[in-house]
């Protein structure tokens, strides 16, 4: 099982010595959300700045990692561009970047953009099937998005057919993927939580399940409480090392192949999250 860190700070400098503790303690994968108008959640430096950007800044530090962006809200986005910032990064990582796309949860985004929130999925099922035709080098003919036979973008990806495409979102969601046969990033869940869904991924027949979860080091098992105005804590895992290496076993056993992890809010935090993964948890985990 990958295990990954979104390597947020309370600024440039905070974000590149949480990245390097978490490159020290054996971590696989730097991981960045995507969001379009400032919130408390993630202010400039814990998620505010531009994923695909930050994360060609993180590879050229970190080149021994992987890096993902988890995930872009594609249909905010214009598709053409998506495919060549993951076409770039896909070329600049030689294969070691994750493109994991969502249909977005924040309404007053797409209010902001002039975009109809209520139609985002029908606009994601067709951005998604262009961004595909896009990496390959074809041309595509949608309802949202058209893209001309007469033109390939430049660069081509690294990876022959684009880099490792993921969906991430709610029901809907989740179904899209299986119908797709991409690999799902959930959301949130504890292993408990997620069990039911990764029995049901695995008997009809999906392919990678992955997770993208809070995680804090505490001095005892804090119960999880989803906070309907805070994204980043809905069902946060929090105690001794011993418990958070016990949970993301939790995840392993389910089949879970990839974690993302969201450490802290602030510095400190994440700096003794991330120790916990040096000197506990991932020996456990790789034992």
């Amino acid at each position: 099982m990958r295990i990954g860190i979104s390597p947020w700070g309370s600024s440039r400098s905070g974000v590149v010595g949480v990245a390097a503790a978490a490159a020290d303690a054996g971590v696989d994968t730097l991981w960045l959300g995507d969001g379009l108008l400032a919130v408390p959640d993630f202010p400039q430096w814990s998620g505010g700045m531009e994923p695909f950007v930050e994360l060609s800044w993180l590879a050229g530090r970190f080149p021994q990692l992987a890096v993902g962006v988890g995930a872009a809200v594609l249909p905010l986005r214009d598709v053409l561009w998506v495919a060549k910032q993951a076409a770039t990064l896909d070329q600049l990582t030689k294969g070691r970047f994750f493109l994991v796309v969502t249909p977005g949860i924040w309404e007053r985004e797409f209010v902001y953009r002039g975009l109809s929130y209520e139609k985002r999925g029908r606009r994601f099922d067709d951005a998604v099937s262009a961004l595909q035709a896009a990496l390959a080098g074809r041309g595509y003919q949608g309802t949202e998005f058209t893209l001309p036979d007469d033109g390939r973008l430049s660069p081509a990806p690294y990876t022959a057919g684009g880099p490792p495409l993921w969906l991430a979102g709610d029901r809907a969601t989740f179904e899209r993927a299986l119908r797709r046969g991409l690999p799902f990033q959930a959301r949130a869940l504890t292993p408990t939580g997620l069990e039911p869904l990764a029995s049901e991924w695995s008997s009809r027949g999906g392919g990678e399940l992955a997770v993208r979860i809070s995680i804090r080091l505490a001095d005892q098992v804090e119960t999880a409480t989803v906070n309907a105005t805070s994204v980043a804590s809905a069902n946060e895992l929090a105690g001794p090392a011993t418990y958070l290496a016990d949970q993301l076993a939790g995840y392993q056993a389910l089949g879970v192949t990839d974690v993302s992890l969201m450490p802290g809010r602030d510095d400190p935090t994440s700096l003794l999250t991330i120790e916990a993964l040096a000197t506990t948890i991932l020996p456990a985990l790789r034992r």
